[in-house]
């Protein structure tokens, strides 16, 4: 480069530490320009994965040959699942990254393990990219990345700056959404979460991460003529080809240094993302911190319907991420049970997490790619489910081999079937009262002596623990055979389940009737009970009349929504993002195609445990089949729902009578939204005025909205695959559009608002039941056939995650205070099998804060011993 460059600091730039910010700045100092060289990849939009990840190999090459033919150039990319394509397939390329990283001339950014949505994945998910990507760095460059980076996210959490404070991130880029859409008067900003976090924010005035191959000068002077009109002289703007790699380029980088000598009073330095927010933070320390506005709350709306596009891979994805969790949380708390290190299928957890982490990506999850695209992404996340799986099973059946699995067992006529040992699972730390469904295979082939009265076959279930029988209902198998002949049964069986914990039942015949009656659970009021296309437990009900457009509810018989749940199309005609500019009439929905009407209703149960109803509400075309389930003595009801779409450029809505206000569960936290047309949301939302208030939660659902008078969920909606184009439902009929077809998920309803958290923690991970052999435990291992790990006595604290260290011996624990209120570390009210456990930590948790600890094994009998842990340590 010839000496007499108007770039700035390129020797400093050669030197093998990154240069120093100048502690120091006059009032009146002039404008220093950031420029911050970037390469966005979508490894997925409207190319597959494959393409994706190897276009990141040429893009790395590129930008590393431009950096050595360039020395004042610098260069950011972050995104851990990248570099460590480029380390697998082309380590030559790393290792030169490896010199350029510790030059200090391309800065590692993001920390995330791929680019997410921030708006979608549950609180841990999300965090996870952060333990994942940091670890990555860190392991590999030696470098602790604080700069977030969120170059095409569409919109950001209320609670994501809490999540980025826990990652131990310090500031935040972002492009989306822009000002035209999200006002915030100025470009720099402190955000603030609910839990305390500050995060030093930056969006550029133009909001854009990328820049065309001409007219980059006209950019520069937007934001210099931008800059001069706020009050900061540190500014950033990013620039680089992008969205399928590229960065900057030859011309790019001689047409800067030529506007940086026809504007000398603007000092340009070619900068990285770290070295950018360490000059804002130094300007805002002789400014003072309230030179720039905070900002409180979600960073949202754009690109609305990305909250209910391609419902196929969100289902899956939602599945996926509630199976990993629970797997991770089981395996840990089963090997600190045994003392023994996981099984060893637990090892595919993390490749798993790597698969869900991917799956993230702000154009998978949110379901703007293309068709071909989801077909591999969603072979991933089945890959996620399958992974958490034989894990989970692996470590229960481990737990099982350490348990009498004979206790509760009965006595049984020589050459009689015995009963079928069922361990039964709560992912839960707090303790779990509800109904579980067992079946089982009641001897090896059907029992033909019950041929013509299987009826009256003394079917029995009892709880090990105590030998206590405990009240079931025979329900309908999940097959269609051998109607006549008693073989396998299904029953529902009201349970106490421990926390974080386990027990053992036995489910089998009782020929000899040696099992005393069953007595009725404590607290039990009434029975579940049903009447013609109505089911009832004293406290709800709902019912269903052909014709009607809603099955309606009561509460202690009083009309709780008389006007009921009701499904609805409404016209959709845009793409997958919505409107690409924002549209309103893409947004606020408002168009109804049609309503649908009960043309059949069944009562499938009728008690005395659960009754069901099941009802078709259905269209011209498409159609909705709810099974509405309600046990003795619910305070909700359950919804088992397969939907079938049969309506291009559509949206299919579950509607509520509640509107107004909403509060919804979002990643970090809660948001509470006036009517405002769709918007995200995630596993519960709360809405309606007191005294008709109604919670609502599901464990597929993202896209919502409210008015005035209602409450609506998205099934899915018909729109085009990667479309960014309104078009009619006869236009281009050869165009496929995702999501018609059948979509299976469940909800629940209920008027219980402070229980809706855990009503959807428990509907998303409801416990795991799985049969085991019969056999005495493993010699000098035997456990009870009921016992609990870990509990959290209080609601506030709710727990994120509990993982195992590699060998076992260690775990890692990690708690979210979901109150209002701070708590203080010496009572958050955690125990280890029945003992406090003590948590150290500097001063209370605050309202929505995130903590963790490592915990590693105390003396025998006694709980771990906990210190406190960053989340990636």
């Amino acid at each position: 480069m010839p000496s007499e460059s108007p770039l700035l600091d390129a020797p400093a730039y050669a030197a093998k530490a990154s240069p120093a910010v100048s502690p120091a700045r006059p009032a009146k100092a002039g404008l220093t320009l950031h420029l911050i060289g970037s390469a966005h990849l979508d490894p997925v939009w409207l190319w597959d994965w494959r393409e994706g990840m190897n276009e990141g190999v040429a893009t790395c090459r590129a930008m590393a040959d431009l950096l050595e033919e360039y020395p004042e150039f610098r260069f950011i990319r972050g995104e851990a699942a990248i570099y460590a394509h480029v380390e697998r397939h082309a380590p030559a390329l790393f290792e030169r990254i490896r010199g350029l990283v510790a030059e200090g001339r391309w800065d590692v950014v993001g920390g995330n393990w791929i680019q997410p949505d921030t708006n979608l994945p549950c609180t841990e998910a999300l965090l996870r990219q952060f333990v994942r990507g940091k670890g990555y760095f860190r392991e590999k460059f030696g470098r602790e990345v604080t700069a977030a980076w969120a170059a095409d996210s569409f919109g950001h959490a209320a609670g994501l700056p809490d999540i980025l404070a826990a990652a131990g991130m310090e500031s935040f880029a972002f492009t989306r959404p822009q000002a035209g859409v999200l006002p915030l008067g100025s470009q720099a900003f402190w955000w603030e979460g609910a839990g305390g976090a500050r995060i030093l924010s930056y969006r550029p005035h133009d909001g854009w991460y990328a820049s065309e191959r001409a007219a980059i000068g006209e950019r520069l002077d937007a934001c210099a003529a931008h800059a001069g009109r706020e009050s900061l002289s540190t500014v950033a703007m990013f620039y680089g080809l992008g969205n399928h790699g590229g960065g900057p380029s030859r011309a790019h980088l001689r047409e800067i240094r030529g506007w940086a000598e026809r504007n000398p009073h603007v000092r340009v330095e070619h900068s990285g993302l770290h070295r950018f927010f360490a000059a804002l933070r130094e300007e805002l320390a002789w400014r003072g911190e309230d030179a720039i506005p905070t900002r409180r709350g979600e960073l949202n709306f754009c690109l609305r319907g990305c909250a209910a596009s391609v419902a196929r891979f969100k289902y899956a994805y939602r599945r996926a991420e509630a199976a990993l969790l629970r797997s991770e949380r089981t395996v840990a708390a089963c090997a600190a049970v045994s003392g023994a290190a996981p099984a060893p299928e637990a090892a595919t957890l993390a490749d798993a997490w790597d698969g869900l982490l991917f799956n993230a990506f702000h154009d998978i999850l949110p379901g703007s790619a293309i068709e071909r695209a989801f077909d591999d992404q969603l072979a991933q996340a089945g890959a996620v489910s399958a992974s958490a799986q034989r894990a989970e099973t692996a470590a229960l059946t481990d737990l099982a081999a350490r348990i009498d699995t004979t206790a509760g067992a009965w006595e049984v006529p020589e050459d009689h079937p015995k009963p079928q040992p069922v361990l039964v699972w709560n992912p839960h730390p707090w303790a779990l009262r509800t109904q579980v469904e067992l079946e089982v295979s009641l001897d090896y082939r059907p029992l033909w002596q019950y041929q013509g009265r299987h009826h009256e076959a003394p079917i029995t279930v009892v709880e090990a623990a105590g030998g206590r029988r405990l009240p079931h209902q025979v329900i309908a198998e999940e097959h269609d055979s051998l109607r006549e002949l008693l073989w396998r049964r299904r029953v529902v069986v009201p349970v106490e389940l421990p926390p974080l914990g386990w027990s053992l039942l036995q489910m089998g015949l009782d020929p000899l009737g040696v099992v005393a009656p069953a007595c009725a659970c404590a607290g039990v009021r009434e029975p579940a009970r049903a009447g013609e296309a109505v089911i009832e437990n004293g406290f709800l009900s709902v019912a269903a009349k052909i014709g009607a457009p809603a099955a309606t509810f009561t509460k202690g018989g009083l009309a709780w929504m008389p006007e009921g749940l009701q499904a609805r199309l409404y016209e959709d005609p845009w793409g997958a993002w919505g409107g690409m500019n924002e549209e309103r009439e893409s947004w606020l929905l408002t168009e109804e195609r049609e309503r649908f009407a009960i043309t059949r209703a069944e009562v499938l149960e009728r008690g005395p445990e659960r009754a069901a109803l099941w009802v078709r509400l259905a269209g011209a075309r498409s159609r909705v089949e709810i099974t509405f389930l309600l046990g003795r003595d619910a305070r909700h009801v359950e919804l088992r729902v397969r939907a079938f779409l049969d309506d291009r450029g559509a949206r299919l809505k579950l509607v509520l009578p509640a509107g107004g206000a909403a509060e919804y569960a979002v990643p970090g936290g809660t948001a509470r939204r006036e009517p405002c047309g769709e918007v995200p949301g995630g596993r519960w939302a709360r809405a309606g005025a007191e005294g008709r208030a109604v919670g609502f939660a599901s464990d597929a659902l993202y896209g919502f909205d409210t008015t005035a008078e209602e409450f609506r969920a998205t099934i899915a909606r018909a729109s085009r695959y990667a479309s960014d184009v309104k078009r009619a439902p006869d236009e281009q009929p050869w165009q496929a559009c995702a999501d018609l077809g059948e979509h299976v998920f469940r909800a629940l309803i209920t008027p219980d608002l402070a229980e809706l958290p855990r009503l959807a923690d428990a509907l998303e991970e409801p416990p795991v039941t799985l049969t085991v052999p019969a056999d005495e435990p493993v010699a000098g291992a035997g456990l009870d056939s009921s016992g609990s790990l870990l509990c959290l006595e209080q609601h506030g604290p709710r727990l994120l995650a509990l993982s195992s260290g590699g060998a076992g011996r260690t775990l890692t624990l990690r708690l979210q205070n979901t109150s209002a209120s701070p708590l203080p570390a010496a009572s958050l009210g955690v125990l280890w099998r029945g003992r406090e456990l003590a948590l150290p930590r500097r001063g209370p948790l605050g309202p929505g804060a995130i903590a963790t600890w490592r915990l590693t094994p105390g003396a025998v009998g006694a709980p771990p011993l906990a210190a406190p842990s960053s989340v990636h340590s």
